[in-house]
């Protein structure tokens, strides 16, 4: 099977569909795998819109496969924000570019160390990408991995 070309560009106002809908799908589908489902009814009644109404006042971005939007990641200071990809897109690389991106804007931005509010689910994906667990959180059953990394060249 051919690899998909994956391209990021900043997200905008008008991707707020198309991101609300991603992060819907991927709690839904992929983080219910790790989660109970009284964790993911409450993620899924909040999160979707909280990413997709922060788009313009996060550093957010999309990335795009055949001229569909298949995931977001934003950064907000030196905090890592949503990170979600389509389930159908899972481990294509496109998590991997979208983090690319985050850390060149926090380059750009003088920022030298990030952080994330990591899920059990994505926990092992910021591993591969140099990020150390610096504690747990707990908000009832949902178990938050707060993660860190220090940045001082851009990715790949």
């Amino acid at each position: 099977m051919q690899k998909k070309q994956i391209s990021i560009r900043r997200a905008g106002a008008d991707d707020a569909r198309a991101v609300h809908e991603i992060v819907l799908g991927a709690l839904r589908e992929i983080n219910a795998r790790d989660y109970p489902a009284s964790v993911i009814d409450r993620l899924a009644s909040t999160l979707p819109e909280k990413v997709a109404s922060n788009l313009d006042r996060w550093h957010a971005f999309v990335a795009i496969v055949d001229g569909r939007i298949v995931g977001t990641a934003s950064l907000s200071g030196h905090t890592v924000r949503s990170v979600f990809v389509h389930p159908d897109y899972q481990r294509g690389g496109v998590a991997t570019k979208l983090m690319g991106a985050v850390e060149r804007a926090a380059l750009a931005q003088s920022v030298r160390s990030l952080t994330v509010q990591s899920s059990i689910t994505a926990q092992p994906f910021y591993t591969r990408r140099g990020f150390n667990i610096v504690r747990e959180e707990f908000y009832g059953e949902e178990r938050t991995i707060i993660m860190s990394k220090a940045i001082s060249s851009a990715p790949d």
